[in-house]
């Protein structure tokens, strides 16, 4: 390899190593957010549930409401379940419901002690008329300062992307299932 080229690629890192540290001196606002994984491809859930046991790793209290799961074990709730961190009520590590359970996400939005709280396939309720969008932006709004709320689910609609701090579309490319693969346990719940 060309010395030339070490040099040029190393000058190149130095430059962008400057421009993270810069960006991250700017970053001083401390505050909860709201992150919306949204759009038809696999993996809107399986990323919140990467960012509940990221929170869970420091040691935070965080809640769970799947609306559209039903009362089926994923194997994301199956490990919580194992770990004895999965419960409902403020004893609980996570504060988690499934839908069918019926509960109050409301509640979790004004809990200061929840640093995390995740909507899983909250916008299918939203979509089909269960929840009234202002409803849902007032409790945002209103949520505790420290507290980062996740949501997940199709189709978003224009003012929840608008309020979201963090938006990613996961696009469907193209998906196993429609190939005839059976839905695999570990992967896809």
């Amino acid at each position: 390899m060309d010395l030339t080229f070490k040099q040029q690629h190393a000058e190149r890192m130095q430059d962008k190593k400057a421009q993270v540290q810069a960006a991250m001196a700017r970053a001083q606002v401390e505050r909860g957010i709201v992150v919306l994984l949204t759009g038809h491809g696999k993996g809107k859930t399986t990323s919140a549930f990467g960012m509940l046991y990221r929170a869970l790793g420091h040691g935070l209290r965080v809640g769970v409401v799947q609306f559209i799961t039903g009362t089926h074990a994923s194997g994301e709730v199956t490990f919580l379940q194992q770990q004895g961190l999965l419960g409902q009520g403020a004893r609980a590590q996570v504060d988690y419901h499934a839908m069918a359970t019926g509960c109050s996400w409301q509640r979790m939005l004004a809990d200061p002690s929840l640093r995390l709280v995740v909507l899983d396939e909250l916008t299918f309720m939203l979509q089909y008329g269960y929840l009234a969008l202002s409803e849902l932006l007032q409790a945002l709004e209103r949520r505790p300062a420290g507290q980062s709320v996740v949501i997940t689910g199709r189709s978003a609609p224009a003012p929840l992307l608008a309020l979201a701090d963090t938006v990613s579309e996961i696009a469907d490319t193209r998906h196993a299932f429609q190939a005839g693969v059976k839905a695999q346990a570990g992967v896809d719940f």
